[in-house]
């Protein structure tokens, strides 16, 4: 008797077939119905996992990321880390985790270094081993990202990596190598990057002779979002184009194979491979998306701490400064931004909203021995742009937070169609928040009451896709709705003149 992912394979026409090669959306698969082929999930990583919403997602655990997990040179520790994550993906109703990320450190300016491990890919294979073996043990799948030689964040979408033989061995492929040998991850996720002037994404020789032919990998190649550039993708050895509805990967592949350009054995492959990671995730015997959630428990908190601890390097303590001790000091200082706004360091997929972090700052002021003096002083301020509204200063029909109406229409008129309270000051208009208003088409009114907390000049911000319009009481500070300025591009904030206030006002 055939097993499940065979006999579904035969019952497939080939118009379902194509259509499982590309996402539904950003997260999701393409379900088929008829032959009980249910939809699974992902969700991004490294240092948490995040959820559909993104910003707007319930709150997660984070962890360390990638380089400060591999300077605790613990393997076992890490293992216990991806484990986290795997319970944490399944309170994110997703089956796969987009991570770990295993590019090598080639320079400092990268700007992904942080969410990849090292500069040494001995360290960094084992690294990801332990991650991918942990994250797994929990019925979830990893995806190892990016493959390969995406070093640089310097014009990914149009860079190639020129890279020899030997280098491409011993060096950029040698911690995926690892992982896919030892760990078996579900997914690899293909790079943005050229490789030797072939895109990642189609890279035949990288996708079908090496990965899964060398090194027998059986599960799925994903794309990196909207990192698919012609159709050649589908003879390359890409599996599922992310994210949906497909580019190249749908209506044009389908077109190929009924004109005979593309074998029909190389779409059966492709299949299996998508067939296999549903299976393994058992999404055949639970089909049903679950809804994200969020968990904070004692014992996540104390592993995140002892990985935190253990990523710290003292490259010298003179005179046995530290540990501060109890009682031994009655005066301390305290300077720079970072200490009263500590950085979590995160950015494109690797941000997520924590449960709760303590300052530097606050820590300080926690663990001083009574009488202390302690005198903060911000120091060079490191803002490239406005910092966030602190959301405690906000407040709508008497809870925290800002209150979001969103509207079907582009100019606010008409009912309100959903209404949301956010208890963060940075918002992404994703297809679920605005339901079910057309995403493409959608208008959205933030109100709030801001309470000063101390007496000043303030600066207020905006900054946004699209048009956009702040008031303060009835005077408008920031208008660029009406007159949209198309100088003023995504990444930079529209400032208002500064406004005094009063404490408590």
């Amino acid at each position: 008797m055939k097993n499940r992912v065979e006999q579904l394979l035969a019952e497939l026409t080939l118009e379902e077939k194509i259509s499982l090669l590309a996402g539904a959306d950003l997260w999701h698969t393409v379900p088929v119905e008829r032959l009980g082929i249910p939809q699974i999930k992902v969700t991004d990583g490294p240092n948490g996992a995040r959820g559909a919403q993104g910003g707007q997602a319930p709150r997660s655990v984070c962890t360390p990321v990638g380089v400060a997990l591999a300077a605790t040179w613990n393997p076992a520790l890490v293992e216990r880390v991806g484990a986290l994550l795997g319970e944490e993906t399944k309170t994110k109703g997703a089956h796969i985790l987009l991570a770990p990320t295993v590019n090598i450190h080639r320079s400092p300016l990268a700007g992904r270094n942080f969410e990849c491990y090292s500069e040494d890919p001995y360290l960094t294979a084992r690294m990801a081993v332990a991650y991918i073996r942990g994250v797994q043990s929990q019925g979830v799948g990893a995806c190892i990202k990016h493959f390969v030689c995406n070093d640089s964040e310097y014009e990914r979408f149009s860079m190639s990596s020129e890279v020899r033989e030997r280098a491409l061995r011993e060096i950029y492929l040698y911690p995926f190598r690892a992982a896919v040998r030892e760990a078996k991850p579900w997914a690899v996720m293909s790079a943005y990057n050229k490789i030797n002037g072939v895109w990642a994404s189609e890279n035949r020789y990288l996708l079908r002779e090496v990965l899964k032919g060398e090194w027998n990998f059986d599960g799925m190649v994903i794309s990196d979002w909207m990192g698919t550039y012609s159709e050649a993708v589908a003879e390359g050895g890409l599996d599922l184009e992310m994210p949906g509805p497909a580019r190249w990967m749908g209506e044009n592949l389908l077109a190929r194979v009924k004109s005979g350009a593309v074998d029909e054995a190389l779409i059966d492959d492709k299949v299996r491979r998508i067939l296999r990671t549903i299976e393994r995730a058992g999404a055949f015997e639970n089909p049903g998306l679950r809804p994200e959630g969020s968990m904070d428990r004692p014992e996540h908190r104390a592993l995140v701490r002892q990985a935190t601890s253990e990523a710290i390097v003292l490259l010298k303590n003179e005179g046995n400064l530290l540990p501060l001790a109890a009682d031994g000091y009655r005066r301390i200082a305290v300077i720079g931004q970072n200490a009263l706004e500590p950085p979590i360091m995160g950015g494109g997929s690797s941000q997520v909203v924590p449960h709760e972090y303590v300052s530097p700052l606050a820590a300080i002021f926690d663990r001083a021995a009574e009488g202390t003096e302690i005198r903060y002083a911000l120091g060079a301020p490191l803002y490239k742009d406005l910092p966030d509204l602190d959301v405690e200063t906000l407040s709508a029909a008497g809870e925290t937070g800002l209150r979001v109406e969103i509207y079907a229409t582009a100019d606010l008129s008409g009912e309100s169609v959903a209404t949301h309270l956010v208890d963060r000051p940075r918002l992404a208009w994703m297809d679920d928040f605005v339901a079910p208003a057309d995403p493409h088409r959608f208008s959205a009114r933030l109100t709030g009451v801001f309470t000063a907390p101390r007496s000043g000049a303030y600066t207020f911000g905006l900054r946004g896709t699209g048009r956009y319009q702040l008031r303060l009481d009835d005077n408008l500070l920031i208008d660029h709705w009406e007159t949209p300025d198309p100088g003023l591009p995504w990444g930079e904030t529209a400032r208002s003149e500064p406004v005094h206030l009063q404490e408590g006002q």
